[in-house]
């Protein structure tokens, strides 16, 4: 399958508008525990990427806040900051005062009461879900996005749990787009999200300037460039230490799906053959706040291998722009020789492995 260039990694920051409508105010509310004197905003954010500010507020010394609009909410995706947190959800512009509970701890889990809204606590449940159930196949990925309660839901589901495999997920996009059109026509996520399709399928048949068809700057019989890096602990460890063994190069985050559904076969082959010269080499892409994900995602996936390395700089990890790292997961299989031996081994990782252990 064709790699994609990634749409849905920096989203979203998202939330509503203001304007008090025959006499009805319209507010975003809460009580969020540590959350003490820390500065909250609220935005609403689109498929481009674009995002607009809709207001500032402070949490008391008991985590309470709120923040008034001016207008009625729209319809739309919407993102609430608290301090270095973000809570991403969708109003269905019926609102007129969403009320949140939770902790700062755990909020961006989605681990919030919610009232007031019937689509923010329909997101939030599925979210909830996902999160305490990882999948474990593209169907029940698509059987996920079902379950959105409205068509933007199910189209923003469809970005963040079939994004990194758009190309083969094609028709459930264009569903998606079909729906939201017909839903909210004239809008800008029902265009945003059709230009969306647009810039996928120019990806899918077409390579990345400056590059020959079905490349990147790593190919077989290259020398694998060395990658130093903090592991969680803090300790450094390096790719050419394991110089003499099989390394599967493994880019990844605790935040991708595909890459959480890609573990379990990871660790069985790596279980399989570690005692014949096998190693795994992780490296993570998660964001700069993301340490206590990515070690949690480390111990739930029974990642038992030493070489877990990040720094923390998501999509502007340095070696992720050495290895031309632009969706994960990404993988490269590297022989006792330090040289590249196969790209992308998912599905015959072993039979690739095999070939050079």
């Amino acid at each position: 399958m064709k790699k994609i260039n990634s749409f849905f990694t920096l989203f979203l920051p998202a939330f509503a508008i203001f304007f008090a409508c025959n006499g009805q105010s319209h507010a975003i509310k809460g009580t969020i525990s540590n959350a003490a004197n820390l500065q909250v905003s609220l935005d609403q954010a689109h498929f481009d990427r674009s995002t607009v500010a809709l207001g500032k507020g402070t949490c008391d010394a008991n985590g309470k806040f709120e923040i008034k609009l001016e207008k009625p909410f729209d319809e739309g995706l919407y993102s609430l900051s608290i301090g270095a947190k973000k809570l991403y959800f969708i109003l269905d512009g019926k609102e007129t005062v969403v009320d949140i509970k939770g902790d700062l701890n755990t909020i961006d889990r989605m681990d919030v009461a919610v009232t007031g809204s019937e689509s923010f606590t329909c997101y939030a449940n599925l979210i909830k879900g996902l999160i305490q159930n990882q999948l474990k196949s593209a169907e029940e990925a698509k059987a996920a996005v079902q379950k959105g309660c409205t068509p933007l839901m199910r189209a923003f589901l469809t970005t963040q749990l079939l994004g990194q495999g758009a190309g083969q997920f094609m028709d459930e996009f264009k569903a998606r787009e079909k729906e939201l059109a017909a839903a909210m026509p004239g809008t800008k996520y029902a265009s945003d999200f059709s230009n969306l399709i647009v810039q996928l399928q120019q990806q899918l048949t077409q390579p990345q300037p400056g590059a020959e068809p079905n490349s990147g700057p790593i190919q077989i019989g290259m020398l694998a460039p060395d990658i130093s890096l903090p592991s969680p602990n803090g300790k450094t460890r390096s790719l050419s230490d394991l110089r003499g063994k099989v390394v599967l190069l493994d880019f990844w985050a605790s935040w991708c799906g595909p890459c959480r559904r890609a573990n379990p076969h990871v660790v069985e082959v790596y279980k399989k053959y570690k005692s014949k010269g096998f190693e795994v080499f992780s490296v993570s892409l998660d964001r700069p706040d993301g340490k206590d994900k990515w070690i949690e995602a480390i111990k739930q996936d029974g990642l038992v291998w030493d070489n877990h390395v990040s720094d923390l700089k998501f999509w502007d990890s340095a070696p992720a722009g050495v290895y031309g790292v632009r969706s994960i997961p990404k993988t490269f299989l590297i022989g006792k020789d330090g040289k590249i031996v196969a790209l992308d081994p998912r599905d015959n990782l072993e039979q690739e492995l095999l070939k050079v252990l």
